[in-house]
C-alpha cells in the first residue's frame, strides 16, 4: 500500500518536480527560517524578514512545535527536499492510519489496505496537496479515531495516551480549524462513553479519571504551543470571530456542483465558471469509483442497521456543514466556541469521506463473504462486459475526438490550467475509467486474481491516474527540482543586510534578491533581508491597522533606524521623517542627530547614534511593536514605546554618543521548548514500550 502511494506520487517521490503555491510560498519559508536560526545557534524568536517582523515561535502553522519538523531539521536546514519529504510523509501517514483504523473495524488486512490507499490518494489529499496543514489534519484524523475507538473498547490507559499523542501531533502540524473540530470529536466521544456507562459507577469513575489524564497529557505536550498562543493572542489580528457576512468566512464551500468529484473528479478542475464559487484545491472529494459503489452497497443493503444509519446521517451532516453558508446549519454552528474563526468550510468534506470509506470497507467485507464476485470468473461475462465498455468508449471518443486528443496532450505536457470545456473533462475521465475497468477485468481473468487483489489493483489504477490528472493543477509546479538545489546553495548562510540606511520600501520580495521560479512570496526570508512585505496570515494586528490606514506607507519611507524630524498631521504628504502617536512632541525637531552604524542580528537590532541636542530625541526602529522587545542604551534598559501606529521607539538622552540595542527576550520559551522535547520523547517511548510487544504477539498469533 505504501509503495503504491509513493508510486502514484512519483514526480515528488523521485524528486522530479516540486510542490506548489502555499507549500512553497508559505510553509517552506516558515520552516526554513526556523531551521536557519537553529542551525546558526539561535532560538527563532523574531522573524524580521516578513511583514516588518513577528514572533515566529507563536505561529501555529510554522511547524515550530512539530516533532516531525524537528526530526527533519536534525539533518540540516529545511529545504525543498525537506518539504517534499514532509508532504509525502502525510500522504503515507494517512494511508497507514486509515489501514489501521479499517483493519480494527472490519478485521481484514486486504480491505484495510484498499481503504488506506483510497484515503491517501483521495481528493482530500491530491486535491488539497498545496495546503500542507490540511494534509496533516486529514492524515492524523484516522489515527485519532483509532485511538478513541480502542479506548472505548478496552478503557485502557495506553490507548488514552495514544489519543492524547495524536491530538497533540495534529494540533502542532495541522490548520487550527482541524484542531477545533477534533476537540469537539473528542468531547462528543467522551460524552457518549459517559452516557453509555452512566449506570456503572466503577466504569464511570474510571472514565472521568482517565479523561483528566487525557487532558493532562495533551496540555503537557502542547505547553509551549499554548503558552506562545496565549502570549501572542492580544496582538493577533484574527482572535475574534470573523464576520458571517461580508468577509471570507464562507469562502470555498463544498456545494452540490462539486459532488461531481465523487464520480468524475477531473471535471471539477475544468475551466467551467460553475465551479468558481470554490477554489480548485477544495472541490475534490473523490475516493474511488469502486469504493463509492461499496458505500452505496452498504447503505442499501444494511439500511436498517443502527450503525449504518448513524454513519449515513454523519455523512449527510458533514456534507451539509461543508456547504458553508449555502444552508442554515453553518449559521448555527457559527455560534459554537472556536467556530467562526476559520474559513474554507469545504474541509468538512474530509469527515464525510472518512465515514464513507469506513462504511465501504464494511460493505466490501460482507460482499467478499457472500462471494458475490464469483460470476466474473466466467469468461463469457468478462468478454461481453469488456466489449460493451469498449464500444461505449469508442462512441464517446468519436463524438469529441479533437477535444480528447487535446486532453491527452495536456496530460502529457503537465498543463497547469486547462482550457478545455467541462464536457471534455467529463468524457476524458469516462474514457479513462472505462479503460481501467477493461484492463482490470481482463487481468483478473488471465491471472486468476482474487477479489481483494482485483479491487486493490483497480483502486491503484483508478486513483493513480486521477492523481496524475490533477498533479499539475493542485500538487506540483512544472518546475524541475534541480533548480531549487542550486537556489539553496546560493542563498546566504547568515543575515544579509548590506544597505541599512535605505528606505524600507526598497526591501520587497524582488529588489536584488536571489530568486528561483516557483517561490513568488517571502523571498526575503531565504535571502535573510528585512522586509515590510510577505505572505503570512499570522500578522500583528498593529501592522494590519497601519496597512489599512496608510501609516505603513509613511513608515517605510524611512530606513530601519531613523530620527524623526517632524510631526505627522492629517494633511501631511507622504514623506520620510514623520512621527505620531507620542506624548513628548518636544523631543521631535530638526537637529544634528546622526546614526553612525546599524547592525541587524539574530533577535536583535543595534545602532550607534549621536544626539547633539540638549534634549532627549526620539529614535525609531522600523519593526512591529511587540512587548517582548527590550531596549538598552549603553547597557541601561529604557522603555520601548509603540509609535507611528505599529513600530517601536525609544528616547535617546541628550549630548552624547550612544549604543542603542533592541533585544528580544523570552527566555522562558526556551525552557518550555526543552521540556516539550522531553515530554514528546517520554510519550513516544511509553507508546513504543506498551504497543510494540502487543504488535509482536499479534503477528505471532497470525503466523
Amino acid at each position: 500500500m505504501i509503495a503504491a502511494i509513493l508510486i502514484a506520487l512519483w514526480p515528488l517521490t523521485f524528486f522530479v518536480l516540486t510542490p506548489k503555491w502555499d507549500n512553497v510560498d508559505a510553509f517552506l519559508p516558515y520552516r526554513y527560517f526556523l531551521s536557519d536560526y537553529l542551525w546558526n545557534g539561535y532560538f527563532p524568536f523574531w522573524n524580521s524578514f516578513q511583514l516588518m517582523g513577528y514572533p515566529a515561535y507563536a505561529d501555529p502553522q510554522s511547524g515550530m512545535w512539530n516533532p516531525l519538523t524537528w526530526i527533519i531539521m536534525l539533518f540540516g536546514k529545511y529545504t525543498m527536499k525537506s518539504l517534499i519529504f514532509e508532504v509525502l510523509f502525510y500522504f503515507v501517514l494517512a494511508g497507514a492510519g486509515m489501514f489501521t483504523l479499517t483493519k480494527a473495524l472490519v478485521n481484514h488486512k486486504g480491505i484495510g489496505a484498499i481503504i488506506g490507499l483510497c484515503y491517501a490518494l483521495s481528493g482530500l489529499f491530491v486535491g488539497s496537496a498545496q495546503l500542507m496543514v490540511f494534509l496533516a489534519g486529514t492524515a492524523y484524523l484516522p489515527w485519532c479515531l483509532y485511538a478513541l475507538y480502542n479506548y472505548s473498547k478496552y478503557l485502557s490507559l495506553k490507548y488514552l495516551v495514544l489519543a492524547a499523542l495524536f491530538f497533540a501531533l495534529n494540533t502542532v502540524s495541522a490548520s487550527p480549524a482541524f484542531t477545533i473540530v477534533l476537540f469537539y470529536i473528542y468531547v462528543a466521544w467522551f460524552v457518549y462513553l459517559f452516557l453509555k456507562n452512566i449506570k456503572l459507577r466503577n466504569q464511570l469513575r474510571k472514565i472521568v479519571l482517565q479523561g483528566f489524564i487525557l487532558i493532562g497529557v495533551i496540555l503537557i505536550l502542547l505547553l509551549p504551543y499554548i503558552a506562545s498562543l496565549i502570549e501572542f493572542s492580544p496582538y493577533f489580528q484574527r482572535v475574534s470571530k470573523l464576520p458571517y457576512y461580508g468577509g471570507h468566512l464562507l469562502n470555498n464551500p463544498f456545494t452540490l456542483v462539486s459532488y461531481i468529484s465523487f464520480i468524475l473528479p477531473y471535471g471539477v478542475i475544468s475551466n467551467s465558471e460553475v465551479f468558481n464559487i470554490t477554489d480548485s484545491t477544495l472541490r475534490n472529494a473523490y475516493f474511488g469509483i469502486l469504493t463509492l459503489f461499496f458505500f452505496f452497497y452498504t447503505v442499501i443493503s444494511f439500511y436498517k442497521k443502527k450503525k449504518v444509519i448513524i454513519g449515513f446521517l454523519g455523512v449527510v451532516f458533514f456534507l451539509i456543514v461543508a456547504a458553508g453558508g449555502e444552508t442554515f446549519v453553518y449559521r448555527i454552528l457559527y455560534f459554537l466556541p472556536g467556530f467562526g474563526t476559520f474559513s474554507h468550510p469545504s474541509f468538512f468534506r474530509s469527515y464525510a469521506v472518512v465515514i464513507m470509506l469506513l462504511m465501504a470497507g464494511y460493505g466490501m467485507k460482507v460482499f467478499t463473504q457472500k462471494n458475490q464476485f464469483n460470476y466474473l470468473k466466467r469468461k463469457k461475462n468478462v468478454f461481453v462486459l469488456s466489449i460493451s465498455l469498449l464500444l461505449v468508449g469508442i462512441g464517446l471518443y468519436l463524438n469529441s475526438r479533437e477535444e480528447i486528443n487535446a486532453a491527452f496532450q495536456q496530460l502529457m505536457n503537465l498543463t497547469e490550467f486547462s482550457a478545455l470545456s467541462f464536457s471534455t473533462h467529463i468524457i476524458f475521465n469516462l474514457l479513462l475509467l472505462i479503460a481501467i475497468i477493461i484492463i482490470v477485468l481482463q487481468l483478473k481473468h488471465w491471472l486468476k486474481l482474487s477479489f481483494i487483489t482485483t479491487v486493490f489493483l483497480f483502486a491503484f489504477l483508478d486513483l493513480g491516474i486521477q492523481t496524475m490528472l490533477t498533479f499539475p493543477r493542485t500538487i506540483s509546479y512544472h518546475i524541475k527540482y534541480d533548480g531549487f538545489k542550486t537556489f539553496f546553495n546560493k542563498i546566504p548562510n547568515d543575515i544579509h543586510q548590506p544597505e541599512v540606511d535605505t528606505a524600507l520600501k526598497k526591501y520587497d520580495d524582488n529588489n536584488g534578491l536571489i530568486a528561483v521560479g516557483g517561490i513568488w512570496h517571502n523571498r526575503s526570508t531565504f535571502n535573510k533581508t528585512i522586509s515590510y512585505n510577505g505572505y503570512n496570515p499570522f500578522k500583528i494586528k498593529y501592522f494590519e491597522t497601519a496597512r489599512k490606514d496608510s501609516s505603513l506607507f509613511f513608515n517605510i519611507e524611512n530606513p530601519l533606524f531613523f530620527f524623526p524630524k517632524s510631526i505627522k498631521t492629517d494633511t501631511s504628504s507622504l514623506r520620510k521623517g514623520l512621527i505620531w502617536g507620542v506624548e513628548n512632541f518636544e523631543h521631535v525637531q530638526e537637529s544634528e542627530n546622526q546614526i553612525l552604524s546599524i547592525n541587524v542580528g539574530y533577535n536583535q537590532f543595534k545602532a550607534s547614534v549621536v544626539n547633539n541636542s540638549k534634549n532627549s530625541r526620539w529614535l525609531l526602529l522600523n519593526q512591529n511593536y511587540y512587548p517582548k522587545w527590550k531596549a538598552f542604551i549603553n547597557d541601561t534598559e529604557v522603555k520601548v514605546y509603540k509609535v507611528n501606529t505599529h513600530i517601536m521607539g525609544v528616547e535617546v538622552p541628550p549630548n552624547g554618543t550612544y549604543t542603542v540595542l533592541f533585544k528580544y527576550k523570552a527566555s522562558y520559551m526556551v525552557y518550555l521548548a526543552i521540556l516539550n522535547i522531553i515530554a514528546f520523547i517520554w510519550v513516544f517511548i511509553y507508546c513504543i514500550k506498551v504497543f510494540l510487544p502487543a504488535k509482536k504477539e499479534l503477528i505471532n498469533e497470525e503466523n
